[in-house]
């Protein structure tokens, strides 16, 4: 059981992490381009840019 309470508290440290992250990125460069970002999770999912939104 503390094998799976360490990865679970592992995951949400990597996660925190990358919330401050895109915070700091969107401090700097504003929001991402909701567009931009369908297209570029399209190509690396092999999806199409309307599918990218649906499945969140």
């Amino acid at each position: 059981m503390s094998a799976y309470l360490e990865k679970a508290a592992q995951r949400q440290i990597e996660r925190d992490n990358l919330d401050e992250l895109i915070a700091d990125f969107d401090k700097t460069h504003g929001p991402a381009d909701p567009e931009a970002v369908a297209a570029k999770r399209a190509k690396l999912t092999g999806g199409t840019s309307s599918d990218a939104g649906t499945a969140a």
